[in-house]
C-alpha cells in the first residue's frame, strides 16, 4: 500500500509537469491532441472538447502532444507557428509547474505537519519485535544512559548508538517516575540497513507551524537552499568526490525510498524534493528534455532561422539513448543495492 502511494506520487508530479505544458500551450494558442499519463496502449481515452485525455498502461512518465511538434501538421494554431519567446514559454512552463509544486508542498508542510523544533531523548513509542520491547522500555521513559555513558539529548543517544553493532550486547538507562531504571538486551538491526544498530525506540518530537505567507517564504528560501545544494554535489559527481553509482537512484529506488517516508512521515518533503530534481532534470540541454528544446529556440534566435527538422531528430535520438542509459544504469544500480543490502540513499 505504502508503494502504491509513493508510485501516485510520482505520478501526481509527472501530471503536473505535463499540466503545465499543456495549459500554457492552450492560453497561447497552440492546439493540444492529446494529454497522456504514462505510454504504451491506452487504458482509458476520453475527449474533452479538442483534446483527447489518456491514461496508458506504463506508469513511466506522461506527455502532452502539441499540434506540429514531431506530427508535420501545419497551421496557425501549430507549435512551430508560434514566436520563439511563445515556444519557450510552453517548454518552460513544465519546469516551472514542478517548481510551483515544490514551494506549494513544502508550504503545506509548514502550515499544517510543522517542522521540527527540537527531539527530546524521550520514548514517545516502542517498535514492535525490537530490543526496546524484549526488555521493557515503555513510552514515556527518558533515555539518561547507554553502556555507562550519560546521555543528555536525542543527538547524544543517536551518536552513541553509531559505535555500536547489531547484536551487541548493551546498557540503556532511563528515567520513569522519578527514578532510573537500567535494561540490558541484544541491539536489532535496521531492516533498510543491515549494519545499523537499533533499540527500537522513536524519539518525542516537537514540532512548529507557521502562517500563510511565513510558510511560502519558508518555502521558497528551502527551495533555493536545495537547488544550491544539487548544483554542488554535480560538481561533485563530476570531480568524483562523490561516486555516482552511490547516489544515483531509479525508480525502485524512488519507490522504496518513498515507501519508507510514507511510514515515517517525510513523505511530503521527499515529493517536494522529486519535485525539484524533476524540475532541474528536465533543465539540462539535452534533447528530448526541456532544456534541450530551450536550447534549439536560442539557437534560433542566434542564427536567424529554426534548426530543421531532420538535425532536431538526429541530436534527439542521441539525448533519447543517454537518458535510456541513465535510467538502465540506475534501475541496475538499484537492484544490486537490494542485493548487496546497500542503501539506495548513502548516509
Amino acid at each position: 500500500m505504502t508503494v502504491a502511494v509513493a508510485l501516485l506520487g510520482l505520478i501526481l508530479l509527472i501530471v503536473i509537469h505535463e499540466l503545465g505544458h499543456m495549459l500554457t500551450a492552450k492560453a497561447l494558442g497552440v492546439r493540444v491532441p492529446e494529454f497522456g499519463v504514462g505510454f504504451g496502449p491506452p487504458l482509458i481515452k476520453r475527449k474533452i472538447g479538442k483534446t483527447v485525455y489518456s491514461f496508458r498502461i506504463i506508469l513511466l512518465g506522461g506527455f502532452a502532444k502539441m499540434a506540429g511538434m514531431g506530427d508535420g501538421e501545419e497551421g496557425p494554431d501549430t507549435y512551430p507557428a508560434k514566436a520563439p519567446w511563445r515556444r519557450a514559454l510552453i517548454i518552460v512552463a513544465g519546469p516551472v509547474a514542478n517548481i510551483i509544486a515544490a514551494v506549494a508542498i513544502l508550504a503545506g508542510v509548514y502550515m499544517f505537519q510543522g517542522v521540527v523544533t527540537d527531539i527530546k531523548p524521550v520514548v514517545q513509542a516502542v517498535e514492535p519485535n525490537s530490543m526496546a520491547e524484549d526488555v521493557g522500555i515503555r513510552s514515556g521513559d527518558r533515555i539518561v544512559g547507554l553502556g555507562g555513558e550519560r546521555v543528555k539529548t536525542w543527538e547524544g543517544f543517536e551518536q552513541a548508538m553509531k559505535e555500536r553493532e547489531p547484536g551487541e550486547e548493551v546498557n540503556v538507562t532511563v528515567l520513569r517516575d522519578g527514578d532510573e531504571r537500567t535494561f540490558s538486551g541484544e541491539l536489532g538491526a535496521d531492516s533498510q540497513n543491515p549494519d545499523r544498530a537499533l533499540v527500537g525506540v522513536r524519539p518525542e518530537i516537537e514540532k512548529t507551524t507557521y502562517g500563510p505567507l511565513e510558510s511560502v517564504g519558508l518555502a521558497v528560501r528551502r527551495c533555493v537552499e536545495i537547488t544550491i545544494q544539487l548544483g554542488a554535489f554535480v560538481g561533485q559527481l563530476v570531480t568524483g568526490e562523490e561516486k555516482f553509482y552511490d547516489n544515483v537512484t531509479g525508480p525502485v529506488g524512488i519507490a522504496s525510498v518513498g515507501s519508507t517516508a510514507v511510514i515515517q512521515g517525510f513523505f511530503l518533503p521527499l515529493l517536494a524534493l522529486i519535485s525539484l530534481n524533476l524540475a532541474i532534470f528536465n533543465l539540462l540541454p539535452i534533447l528530448p528534455l526541456d532544456g534541450g528544446h530551450l536550447f534549439f529556440i536560442a539557437a534560433e534566435k542566434l542564427i536567424g532561422r529554426p534548426v530543421s527538422e531532420q538535425t532536431m531528430g538526429k541530436i534527439a535520438a542521441v539525448g533519447i539513448v543517454l537518458v535510456l542509459a541513465l535510467f538502465l544504469f540506475a534501475t541496475y544500480a538499484d537492484l544490486s543495492k537490494i542485493f548487496t543490502g546497500q542503501p539506495f540513499i548513502p548516509e
